[in-house]
């Protein structure tokens, strides 16, 4: 199972970049920056790029849901039920669609997948989370 990282401007090549330094390189981990170069139509980008693998199963995580990348990659996923989309790129969601995607391509049947997906798409949603710093603590008190 390929999984492929897409987003407006350089997102998902900082996420790439992410995930290499924290888990190594990822053979399936893929990137599209979407309009970083104007000359570049992003739909013609996306079939493109997913060339190579376009007969595995995808699961595609974009950057935000009802942008323009996520809207170019809904076309392409409505053709394929083998491929998935996940919006709302972060990257604790990013690491647990990793390590969760070993024990998930080989099932064949797209609810179970589906199942999988949503699990780790509420694992990585559970790390967003508002954090309230004391002010009270001082540099001196650390030691």
């Amino acid at each position: 199972m390929e999984i492929v990282l897409a987003s407006h401007s350089n997102l998902a090549k900082g996420m790439y970049d992410s995930v290499t330094l924290i888990m190594g390189k990822q053979q399936n981990l893929h990137y599209i920056t979407a309009y970083v170069d104007d000359n570049v139509d992003f739909k013609n980008q996306l079939v493109e790029e997913i060339e190579p693998i376009k007969d595995q199963k995808i699961v595609f995580v974009t950057d935000i849901i009802g942008g323009s990348v996520n809207n170019n990659v809904i076309d392409l996923t409505s053709q394929n039920e083998s491929y998935f989309l996940i919006s709302g790129m972060n990257l604790p969601l990013i690491l647990e669609l990793i390590t969760k995607v070993s024990s998930i391509k080989d099932l064949d049947s797209v609810n179970e997948i589906e199942e999988n997906l949503q699990q780790v798409v509420e694992l990585g949603s559970s790390g967003i989370k508002l954090i309230k710093v004391d002010n009270s603590f001082t540099e001196e008190e650390s030691f």
